[in-house]
């Protein structure tokens, strides 16, 4: 281990004392780094679309089923890093709502077919630029060659811990 590194409380709003630094190494403080971005980015999403009602989860699984149209609810599930539980009530959700269509699958007689409807396209044109604008504060205070490089590392990352998670006989949630 090297020099620790202080630890950042994720609730710290910058006016309490600063804590002693832990003995958290260096990928325990980016595993930490990690989680809080993802809570603050969650967080945001899910008050930027309160005016539509809608979820950060769903609205993911409707931008993604937009661009890759005809998925399953398992391969959604996939995509969205969701359980298929948790992804079939927020497809339904969608559904009700008359963003999402159900049909055959043209590929499988035994699988249903997503697809995003013409008010879903509309719904996801309204709300995008609100959600979005997180990518264009990273982009100014990271910086895009900076952004590049923590996406390519954080996805290698991902696969050695996946690898691990499959050696140990866990399937991957």
């Amino acid at each position: 281990m090297t020099d620790p590194l202080p630890y950042i409380d994720p609730f710290d709003d910058g006016r309490s004392p600063a804590r002693a630094a832990t003995d958290m190494d260096e990928a325990s403080s980016l595993i930490d780094a990690a989680f809080r971005f993802e809570r603050a980015v969650s967080r945001i999403g899910n008050a930027r679309l309160r005016p539509w009602n809608m979820t950060l989860s769903s609205y993911t699984a409707l931008r993604i089923l937009a661009n890759q149209p005809h998925l399953t609810l398992a391969q959604l599930s996939r995509r969205c890093y969701a359980r298929p539980q948790t992804m079939t009530r927020i497809v339904t959700q969608l559904e009700k709502r008359g963003f999402v269509a159900r049909s055959a699958h043209p590929e499988s007689e035994r699988a249903l077919s997503l697809e995003v409807t013409k008010a879903g396209v509309a719904a996801l044109d309204e709300m995008g630029a609100a959600v979005l604008e997180i990518s264009d504060t990273l982009n100014e205070v990271v910086g895009r060659e900076e952004i590049v490089a923590a996406d390519r590392q954080l996805r290698r990352a991902a696969l050695v811990v996946e690898s691990e998670l499959r050696e140990m006989g866990r399937p991957e949630e």
